[in-house]
């Protein structure tokens, strides 16, 4: 699922291309090709999310598993698998007298069907569950029951019935899983394979060749060098172990990925990094453009330090409260915090900036209780799409600061809204039709309408939402994205509301980054939904990944409860890696600005039956269970150990407390710690530090295992090897001679 080197893949491309080829300015592709998760049919790829121009395609390999069949434009490939697809197979382009590989995974979909009996066959029966996006969906009256089927992947699914407008768990399964809101939701799990599929573990290098393990025998193996599918006289295959040659020719930066399988299934992938032709075993040597090696830090620009006070222009009305109104942060102080050494200090190596186009002047929105209108001052709110808002900063200052950081080695990303814009914004007064409705056929307020009408939805009555599936709109706002990375030296987006937008936006904007850009360029979004609308747009030609907000909420629900199983976690995590891949780039957040602190829920102040945002308002938060410290520090500890990037919001790794927006948002400080406060931020620091210069927690394979409510994660890379035991029991456990005391966590390092 590796993106991360922005490959200008006529290097390594021409050293198994049919004949040499002078290179170009422009790739022919758009970088590591990510796998292909086939349909258990037809299944229509998009050409574009892997090749710059489709139309420089001459033809498509022949296999005797599936067929191919491009559409009248060229712009799109089907492929239908036949009986003798295996697992994994590979779909081969000649591009430009080039090669061009992408792996092909077999569709791992079974058929599940939910029943509900009931006594009166007219009683109105829904189905609502992750799997249609907690919609209400009907269910139909076959065979005396009522019954919702569906073809879903291998992993846990929660669900409800509604029952003449009522919520209810399944009567007749036992298994329910708490819902973080004090209720809970029936949980079915799909465990498709009778046996565990194989397991790859690398084992021993020696210069150019180097040796992988294997639980299982393998029926087959492809081993991609970046983008080219090794011949088999690079690879000796035996029952339990794999030899693999590096081709001489592989100089430089590159990356192997490998895939094996057998009848009970695809094993985990592996990805090995490669340095003139070795193998790469010390974090020094990664190359700089290495995604994999990111510490994020997200922080919201008003919020975290004023460094100009002369452009602090707080909304002079009494309709607007303090809580909600701008506070003073700038780009200057986040300037002035690079030139200190907070982040030096911390170990970020990547900042994630609020989004700092220019917002409203006035005020907008309500709250009843107390009455407020609210500001601008979080940014999402843009009135211009390529202005800097003034109270931030202004081009050069943001330009000062992506100089700063660089010479710091450090990256910036920039938090894009694209979704919508103000309705002060030129692009809707000069357009309004490239709108979507604000109201429905039925005359009802097409608001907040997240899932039933995620892509025409409004976020609020003064944010009209753009229709993306009009060209004209697609191109300004890729326009008006493309701008950030062109005009500044800017090195990735975090992008907003990504799964309200179609995803031509996603393709377009990745489309011109990679041919208006020479750098790599990290792109992340933002989706709530299930794994795989989220996995919808992590490919080649769309983002490099998502925050993997599914682990998240089971992360805070195990660490935060004690009574929550820590079960849940651990396959979250597993159900992660199955779609994600092994070492994919989703984040793992340890809160953000639409979710109450994670501290606030661990200590009891904010409940998780209710309504966080309203708490904030409604009384003052305080930490009244200082162990809550510890519980936090079990999440950073979570996330800087498993695959991912890791992403850090601002105060967390102190313990910053609050309830959710606005209350999640207070002012950052930088000092006056209290004792509990300074030992989790170097607790933190230990573990980024530790993070950073580890292969096995970069790319190490991940095994987690589970007993009696004890979660241990074994990361390994060769010689590098990092075990991490979570303990959620109320006794102590032990792994070998280490003791673990209750609800804490160790980490032990094997060489």
């Amino acid at each position: 699922m590796k993106q991360q080197f922005f490959l200008i893949l006529s290097l390594s491309l021409m050293l198994f291309s049919c004949k040499d080829k002078p290179q170009k300015n422009i790739p022919i592709s758009k970088g590591l090709a990510t796998p292909i998760y086939l349909n258990q049919t037809n299944t229509d790829i998009f050409l574009s999310d892997y090749i710059i121009n489709p139309l420089q395609i001459d033809s498509v390999a022949h296999s005797e598993s599936y067929r191919t069949q491009f559409s009248k434009d060229k712009r799109k490939l089907q492929i239908t698998p036949n009986e003798k697809f295996q697992k994994i197979d590979n779909l081969r382009l000649y591009v430009a007298d080039q090669i061009y590989d992408i792996p092909l995974y077999k569709s791992t979909k079974k058929k599940a069907i939910f029943s509900l009996e009931t006594k009166d066959s007219l009683t109105k029966v829904q189905f609502k569950s992750q799997i249609v996006g907690w919609q209400t969906v009907p269910m139909q009256w076959e065979n005396n029951s009522w019954k919702y089927k569906a073809n879903l992947d291998p992993g846990s699914y929660q669900y409800l019935f509604v029952i003449d407008g009522k919520e209810q768990l399944d009567p007749n399964n036992p298994k329910k899983i708490s819902n973080g809101q004090g209720g809970y939701n029936s949980l079915y799990e799909n465990n498709s394979n009778t046996e565990d599929p194989p397991f790859l573990t690398t084992d021993l290098q020696k210069g150019v060749s180097f040796k992988i393990k294997t639980t299982k025998e393998l029926s087959g193996l492809n081993i991609y060098l970046d983008n080219h599918l090794l011949e088999k006289a690079y690879y000796t295959l035996t029952e339990d172990d794999i030899e693999i040659q590096i081709p001489k020719n592989a100089k430089s930066h590159h990356i192997l990925r490998i895939y094996g399988f057998n009848a009970a299934g695809r094993s985990n992938d592996l990805t090995i990094p490669i340095k003139n032709g070795k193998v790469i075993t010390h974090t020094s040597d990664l190359a700089a453009t290495d995604f994999q090696t990111q510490i994020m830090y997200f922080l919201m620009i008003d919020r975290f330090l004023d460094g100009n006070p002369s452009n602090t222009h707080p909304i002079k009305s009494d309709s607007v409260l303090p809580k909600v109104n701008y506070m003073g942060g700038d780009l200057q102080g986040v300037v002035n915090k690079i030139k200190d050494g907070f982040f030096d200090d911390l170990g970020i190596n990547t900042i994630w900036l609020s989004p700092i186009t220019q917002n409203p002047e006035k005020a907008y929105g309500f709250w009843p209780d107390p009455v407020t209108k609210f500001s601008g001052y979080h940014g999402y709110w843009p009135v211009s799409n390529t202005q800097i808002d003034y109270r931030f900063g202004n081009d050069s200052i943001f330009t000062n600061l992506l100089q700063q950081a660089h010479q710091k080695k450090y990256r910036v990303l920039l938090d894009y809204v694209a979704n919508h814009v103000h309705k002060e914004n030129p692009i809707y007064k000069q357009h309004p039709d490239w709108a979507t409705n604000m109201y429905l056929p039925d005359g009802t307020l097409n608001l907040e309408k997240w899932d039933s009408h995620r892509l025409t939805t409004w976020f609020d009555t003064f944010l009209p939402t753009l229709d993306f599936s009009k060209k004209e709109v697609v191109e300004a706002m890729t326009d008006s994205a493309a701008y950030w990375v062109t005009k500044f030296d800017l090195d990735g987006f975090r992008h907003d509301a990504t799964k309200h937008i179609q995803q031509q936006f996603w393709r377009r904007l990745t489309t011109k980054i990679k041919t208006q850009t020479q750098r790599p360029i990290y792109q992340i979004g933002e989706t709530y939904g299930s794994p795989e609308l989220i996995r919808s747009y992590v490919n080649t030609g769309m983002l490099n990944g998502q925050f993997n907000f599914n682990l998240y909420d089971a992360s805070v629900a195990v660490f935060a409860q004690k009574d929550e199983p820590i079960k849940r976690l651990a396959d979250a995590l597993t159900e992660s890696l199955l779609y994600y891949g092994s070492n994919h780039l989703m984040g793992n957040i340890t809160g953000n600005q639409d979710r109450a602190r994670f501290i606030s829920y661990a200590s009891g102040d904010v409940r998780f039956d209710e309504d966080a945002k309203k708490a904030g308002w409604t009384r003052k938060i305080i930490l009244s269970d200082s162990s809550a410290y510890n519980q936090l520090e079990m999440l950073h500890a979570f996330n800087l150990t498993t695959p991912g990037i890791p992403c850090i919001y601002y105060g967390d790794e102190y313990g910053m407390i609050g309830a959710n927006d606005p209350d999640n948002r207070r002012m950052m400080k930088f000092d006056h710690y209290t004792k509990k406060e300074k030992h989790l931020k170097e607790r933190v620091k230990e573990l980024i530090a530790m993070r950073k210069q580890s292969m096995a927690l970069l790319y190490g394979t991940t095994q987690v295992t589970v007993h009696d409510n004890v979660m241990i994660i074994t990361r390994n890379y060769f010689k590098d090897k990092v075990i991490i035991v979570f303990n959620k029991s109320d006794k102590p456990a032990y792994y070998k001679t280490t003791k673990i005391l209750p609800n804490t966590y160790q980490i032990i390092e094997t060489n």
